[in-house]
């Protein structure tokens, strides 16, 4: 089985304070990063063929792998107090 690849900046607790808001923050990007990997092995083990596909289609897996990475990637600028490429200058 392939290696997991873990995304870059995947500690974040370290690169926060404690306020309650970024304690949230912190823990959405832990459960994020969990979810991420999670799939990332479920992807690899339905390519070795190892798993059998339960009704949802690889294409439809993988999709939503990159949604997840890209959803890493907002909340870890947002984070870091750039915008997360919103559009509205991070409000929101």
């Amino acid at each position: 089985m392939p290696a997991t690849t873990q995304m870059p900046g995947a500690d974040f607790s370290s690169a926060l304070s404690v306020s309650p808001e970024r304690q949230e923050a912190v823990e959405r990007l832990e459960r994020l990063q969990q979810q991420y990997e999670l799939l990332q092995r479920r992807i690899a083990r339905v390519e070795e063929g190892s798993e059998p596909l339960d009704g949802s289609s690889l294409t439809a897996l993988r999709m939503r792998l990159d949604g997840l990475r890209e959803d890493l990637e907002r909340q870890r600028r947002r984070a870091s107090g750039q915008c997360c490429n919103c559009g509205g200058g991070c409000r929101g």
